[in-house]
């Protein structure tokens, strides 16, 4: 005890006589001073109030008496004056005073003791966390050492680290210095480690932790007081703390060695499968440069025979037998042609989507052919198979898929006929708001069970036949569906889009006729090309793609009809060269090729509006298709909606264009998406670039519009809003790439207004 007071000596006696030890100090400084020194674990203060308020102020404020339990002797105070004392107890007799310091003291010890189980808690949990963090293991010991001596109470505490393979190099660690020693030289550090028990003597202490670590070996403690129990435990869980973190750091380490060489090796495999890639890219190409070959130079002989026998069966001078073999040569022609198409069928574009080898053909006569060929099967099964189609009924496809879904359709009707049913095809054109369509009908008289299973007949887990159906007509552009009439039986339907720009093919005199120049190195299907042609047409024929540069410069025809296959110069290059040229720019260009790919070939060389035709075809097809060109290059731009700096549909256009898709998705709700891209400055010379880059990105049955001024409209059928969003955002994004900043707005027209022209409104607001 630590007595401050002028009657100290009479006051310490009792103290000591009841087992106190007592220090006194006559003067608040000798008690300031005793504090620092002995660190009491009490202060009695036997002063006068007044000069105990002084000497309280002035224990209040020094550092080493906070926490020090102060009692006051009010033995001989009056009670008003203790009043205004700041003590923790006030003792007004000896046994009384004996009780508070004894109080006193123990709350002081269990304060004490609660704030060093404190500190050994953060310490633990520290070294704990340590485990999570990457660059703990370095600086743990120099984190560790300092704070764990303060909690023991330790002279000195260092962490034992081992390094090395083999024969370990060994140092003892602290905050301040990192001390090699020589084991060899310390048995009491060797046998802690190798028994994995503590050792200690003479003061010094070495506890190991559990088992070896990479870093973390032992604790070395010396400290001259006896460690108690709860102290040993306290040490072993520190030095459990320190092994975990160090297996942590090795496995961390090791994690992250075979993260690196599995990253290696997925880099090594990546670059092996892009090289593979590429090389099967490679032969990809060169089977597409194969079948293109193979089919040029396969539909070119048939051009030729299917064209001669074409002039044969339309003279009406050809002797009868004559005739007779005319007809077997265009029937070979047409298997041999059935052999080509089976050869290409298996060529697919890079999206994996149908290809379609269009040509103009009569729906009708086609239904009428598939009728005859199932004649045979339908009078096996007892059923009744006829066809009711008009005289004639051209539409634009692919001839043999639309066979095939024939085929399949009536197939499949005969098959669920009754015995002695009848299954009945019929042709005809219905009229629509977007155009009239070619509507082709297969129905039967077999019992149907439920209705609402026809709904779901085209679905692939209900077969493939009617699945490729499905795929070849909407590949078409047309639509397919089944139903069951009120008259039984079940009917499936699909439709086919209408030509009926069909130009007049009237014969002309020689010298009003617009001047046609083909060029076509092949002597014979060049003849045969201008004998149909010449009926209508002058006729100027060149040989390669030099010469027919040289005479579209000086002849200006009204159309040239190219092929693509030349020497000297092929197609392509005498097409850019003319699209070049200011005075051959505006000269519309046939191509004729055996790929069925080319018409998307050139839209990626962004050359502007080039019409195609692929072989095989006849004179009426090529007449057709030269009409045609000719006939869309005579009107105005404005006139058929397109706009004359792009290419690309004017508003018009693009209205119209807008109309026709609103009809097409009434009748079964489906999606369409409506976008226009606002330039946030002048365009100026940047527009035909950012009309390429739109074309390009678009697909086929996506529709791009400008609108003047730089501002680009969107039509994005079967296109929800936000597939829609993501795609105007890629589009603005390669915009950029253009030196040109784009603003978007896209609609939804389920939610907009109805109407073309207020769904355009709306957005250009």
């Amino acid at each position: 005890m630590l007595i401050l007071g002028g009657r100290t000596p009479g006051l310490a006696a009792g103290l000591e006589a009841r087992g106190f030890r007592c220090e006194a100090a006559a003067r608040p400084a000798e008690a300031l001073k005793a504090v620092a020194r002995s660190r009491p674990d009490a202060i009695v203060i036997s002063l006068p109030a007044r000069s105990a308020s002084t000497a309280l102020e002035a224990l209040r404020q020094s550092p080493q008496a906070r926490g020090v339990p102060l009692v006051f002797d009010g033995s001989r105070v009056a009670a008003r004056s203790l009043g205004r004392l700041d003590v923790d107890v006030v003792a007004r007799s000896l046994e009384e005073l004996e009780q508070q310091l004894l109080a006193g003291i123990r709350a002081r010890r269990a304060a004490d003791r609660d704030e060093l189980v404190r500190r050994r808690l953060e310490l633990l949990l520290d070294v704990t966390r340590a485990a999570t963090d990457r660059q703990a293991l370095s600086r743990l010991a120099t984190v560790v050492a300092p704070r764990l001596r303060d909690a023991l109470g330790c002279e000195e505490l260092k962490v034992l680290q081992l390094e090395g393979e083999g024969p370990r190099r060994a140092y003892l660690v602290d905050a301040d210095s990192r001390m090699p020693i020589d084991l060899a030289l310390a048995p009491t550090v060797r046998a802690a480690i190798e028994t994995r028990a503590p050792a200690g003597g003479d003061g010094t202490w070495v506890y190991p932790v559990p088992h070896e670590p990479a870093a973390f070996a032992a604790l070395v403690i010396k400290r001259v007081a006896l460690l108690e129990q709860e102290e040993r435990d306290f040490i072993s869980a520190i030095c459990v703390a320190l092994a975990n973190v160090a297996e942590h750091v090795q496995a961390q380490a090791s994690v992250s060695r075979t993260q690196t060489t599995l990253e290696s090796a997925y880099l090594e495999r990546f670059k092996e499968l892009q090289e593979a890639n590429l090389r099967l890219k490679a032969f990809d190409r060169r089977k597409n440069e194969l079948m293109a070959v193979l089919s040029h130079d396969l539909r070119a002989p048939l051009n030729v025979q299917l064209g001669h026998a074409h002039l044969l069966l339309t003279d009406a001078s050809l002797p009868p037998g004559l005739k007779h073999s005319a007809e077997a040569i265009q029937r070979s022609s047409r298997k041999m042609l059935a052999l080509v198409e089976s050869l290409l069928e298996s060529s697919r574009d890079q999206d994996g989507r149908i290809v379609l080898f269009t040509k103009a053909m009569d729906v009708s006569e086609i239904c009428q052919e598939a009728v005859n060929d199932l004649q045979i099967l339908a009078r096996e099964k007892g059923v009744a198979l006829r066809a009711e189609a008009p005289m004639s009924l051209e539409v634009v496809g692919d001839e043999q898929k639309i066979r095939q879904v024939l085929q399949n359709l009536i197939t499949n009707a005969i098959k669920h006929a009754v015995g002695a049913g009848a299954v009945v095809v019929r042709a005809r054109r219905k009229p629509q708001p977007d155009g009239d369509v070619a509507l082709v009908e297969v129905q039967d008289d077999g019992a149907v069970g439920d209705p609402n299973d026809l709904l779901m007949v085209f679905e692939r887990s209900t077969g493939l036949g009617l699945t490729i159906c499905r795929d070849y007509v909407e590949r078409h552009g047309g639509e397919i569906w089944a139903e069951a009439p009120t008259e039984g039986g079940a009917r499936f339907s699909f439709t086919l889009p209408i030509r009926t720009d069909k130009p007049e093919r009237r014969p002309v005199t020689a010298a009003a006729a617009p001047l046609v120049l083909l060029a076509e190195d092949d002597p014979v299907f060049a003849r045969v090309c201008s004998l149909g042609l010449s009926g209508h047409y002058r006729v100027e024929v060149a040989h390669d793609g030099d010469e027919a540069l040289r005479k579209a410069r000086t002849l200006a025809p009204d159309i040239i009809v190219m092929d693509i296959f030349m020497p000297n110069r092929d197609g392509l290059d005498a097409l850019t060269e003319l699209k070049r040229a200011p005075e051959t720019s505006a000269i519309p260009v046939l191509l004729i090729s055996g790929h069925s790919e080319l018409s998307e070939k050139l839209r990626a060389l962004d050359l502007g509006h080039v019409d195609t035709l692929t072989k095989p075809f006849s004179l009426s097809q090529l007449l057709t298709r030269v009409g045609d060109t000719m006939k869309r290059n005579t009107r105005t731009a404005s006139a058929v909606g397109l706009d004359p700096e792009t290419g690309l549909f004017n508003q018009l256009g693009l209205v119209n264009r807008l109309d026709q898709e609103l009809s097409r998705r009434r009748p079964f709700d489906r999606a369409l998406t409506v976008g226009v891209l606002k330039p946030s400055g002048p365009a100026g010379a940047k527009i035909a670039a950012c009309a390429g880059v739109i074309r390009r990105e678009l697909r086929s049955p996506d529709v791009v519009g400008h609108l003047g001024g730089g501002v680009f409209a969107v039509l994005l059928p079967e296109t929800p809003l936000d597939e829609g969003r993501l795609l105007v955002d890629r589009l603005c994004t390669l915009l950029e790439g253009e030196g040109l900043r784009f603003e978007a707005r896209l609609l939804d027209v389920r939610e907009g207004p109805q109407g073309a022209d207020l769904l355009l409104e709306r957005l250009l607001a």
